[in-house]
């Protein structure tokens, strides 16, 4: 029998292949799931990111509504039931399914899309709106419900309730076309999507369009009944139904066009669509995508790595520091990757919150203008210099003349974008509307009587109260005066009125050239202007400030027979109303 016996050098360099090798295959499967943590956890955050623009552009859109349907509530309340929908402009777009209208007597009128019509009978939910009157509760929101459990497909919808004069304003809102048309365009890295459900389980938004309207817990299991689907059943009842924010991972059984066990990232947060004080009222947002579409990035380069190793472990005697070089040079190609893929979703969700950036466009306006004019005032002050050693030069004169008054209009066209980008910080103090309007007009009578301006002045003998900034008010009067007198050049008559109904109202009225229809919708946009020197900033400015002070500015408008400027402001609680 022959006994093979290796040198001790060749059992040292086996021995010390094998703890290499070992090392090797340690380090790269260890490398492979850090990468996978990483890559996983970076994408499920970008998802929550999602889900969280989502939340918020569906806050904003409510928040929207509920100011907009006031108004038209508020300002229509006499005229709502005499038209349907269809044929009222205010609400022409807007997911309004119908209109309700309950009186303290119990009468019902009911507005549709095609018809107006009354009701003998009021439901349990009519009574309960009904009751704010007494509560003297103005705005409401409901929970989501179902409008009617034979309808086919489902219908889920949330009524805004407003009360005024003793009259309930019911809105019924279609959720639906809400929900789908936030989450229509969503993607998540290559094929992930967003769904929506209320907070008892129904689908409101899916990719899926036979679950939108369903109870998600049936719905999943009807599509395949062969697969388990215990943990997201837990995610949505203990966190997507309760309200809470996070991110974790499931299993389905399909995704879009695949079909199979599919193993998937999941990211919520809640929408508080009646406001973020009411937490009661919420649905769920989830953005979800195949997990395997993150770890294929990361496959793709472990198996790069794998088949490079391997092949090294073949030539380690004479390739040892070639390997490690390669295994190095690998693994920063895979960060990398891994790094272009997340800064690709980041593109994605800032695409959906690119809105949100266009409010800095107010400072560097500001920053523009400051810079522009220091140089200007340097500019039109030699100007002014040289004006004074060219008298005798007429040519030389009349140009240095164009010089300062273009930089002496440029200069104020300056103070307009200021006053228009800077931040308005109301300094609220308790203000007698009447007494201000009265300071306002020993300031502009002498100028009315020069333009050949009669005044008239209605203030109603119970002063109203406001809380506002009195420097800030007088502005916009002022600038609205201003027009009033720019609008009747051969002179007219100024109509001022003060009175209160739940608010403080301001009334200012020209006989003047009047505003065209087509362009009244426009005038409140910053820079446009119809005037030859205008800068098109004054009405951004008075609408910016009455906002800022919570209140409202309309104007009504007829060629050739003048302009109505109404702003409403709230009361202060501190007087006597």
């Amino acid at each position: 029998m022959i006994k093979l016996r290796l040198p001790q050098r060749s059992v040292w360099l086996i021995v010390g292949i094998l703890i290499f090798s070992s090392a090797v295959v340690f380090l790269g499967l260890r490398g492979k799931r850090i990468w996978e943590d990483i890559a996983t956890s970076q994408f499920n955050q970008q998802q929550l990111a999602i889900a969280r623009s989502i939340a918020r552009g569906l806050q904003n859109y409510f928040a929207f509504l509920k100011k907009h349907l006031a108004i038209v509530s508020q300002f229509k309340q006499n005229s709502l039931s005499q038209s349907p929908i269809s044929a009222q402009p205010e609400i022409q777009g807007l997911p309004v399914i119908k209109i309700t209208i309950i009186n303290p007597a119990g009468q019902k009128t009911v507005i549709t899309s095609k018809e107006v019509y009354t009701e003998p009978h009021l439901t349990k939910r009519d009574l309960i709106y009904l009751s704010l009157i007494n509560k003297r509760q103005k705005n409401y929101i409901s929970d989501t419900y179902l409008l009617s459990p034979n309808t086919n497909p489902r219908i889920w919808v949330a009524d805004i309730v407003y009360a005024y004069a003793q009259t309930a304003f019911v809105w019924t809102i279609d959720v639906l076309k809400i929900c789908e048309k936030a989450t229509a365009d969503i993607r998540s890295g290559e094929t992930g999507y967003a769904w929506i459900i209320n907070k008892k389980g129904h689908f409101l938004a899916h990719y899926e369009k036979s679950f939108i309207g369903e109870n998600a817990f049936v719905a999943r299991a009807q599509r395949n009944p062969a697969i388990s689907f215990s943990r997201i059943n837990l995610l949505q009842k203990q966190y997507l139904l309760t309200g809470k924010e996070g991110m974790s991972w499931y299993v389905s059984g399909w995704h879009r066009q695949r079909v199979g066990l599919i193993k998937k990232l999941i990211a919520y947060t809640p929408i508080y669509y009646a406001g973020s004080e009411d937490k009661g009222k919420f649905w769920a947002v989830a953005v979800v995508a195949p997990i395997d579409e993150v770890k294929n990035i990361v496959h793709q380069a472990v198996f790069y790595q794998w088949g490079l190793t391997f092949t090294a472990l073949l030539i380690i005697l004479g390739t040892g520091g070639y390997i490690f070089y390669q295994k190095h040079n690998y693994a920063r190609e895979l960060e990398e990757e891994i790094t272009r893929k997340t800064e690709e979703l980041e593109q994605t969700h800032q695409e959906l919150i690119r809105s949100e950036r266009l409010a800095a466009m107010g400072t560097a306006v500001a920053h523009v203008a400051h810079e522009i004019k220091n140089p200007l005032i340097v500019i039109g002050g030699f100007a002014n210099q040289l004006l004074r050693s060219f008298e005798k030069d007429e040519k030389v004169k009349k140009k240095l003349g164009i010089i300062v008054k273009e930089a002496s209009r440029l200069e104020g066209f300056l103070k307009d974008i200021g006053h228009f980008a800077k931040d308005i910080t109301p300094q609220k103090e308790t203000v007698d509307l009447n007494q201000l309007i009265e300071e306002i007009i020993v300031f502009v009578e002498p100028e009315l009587v020069n333009r050949k301006i009669s005044l008239k002045t209605y203030l109603t003998p119970l002063s109203p109260f406001i809380h506002a900034d009195p420097v800030q008010i007088k502005q916009v009067l002022l600038n609205l005066i201003k027009n009033a007198v720019e609008a009747m050049p051969e002179g007219g008559q100024l109509t001022i009125r003060t009175y209160k109904n739940n608010e403080g109202i301001i009334e200012i009225s020209d006989t003047g050239k009047g505003i065209p229809k087509e362009i009244l919708d426009k005038i409140f946009n910053p820079f446009f202007t119809t005037k030859k020197d205008g800068t098109g900033l004054g009405l951004s400015i008075c609408h910016k400030i009455v906002t800022a002070h919570r209140g409202k500015i309309q104007v009504e408008s007829e060629v050739d027979r003048g302009t109505t400027v109404t702003i409403i402001l709230p009361l202060t609680v501190n007087k006597e109303n």
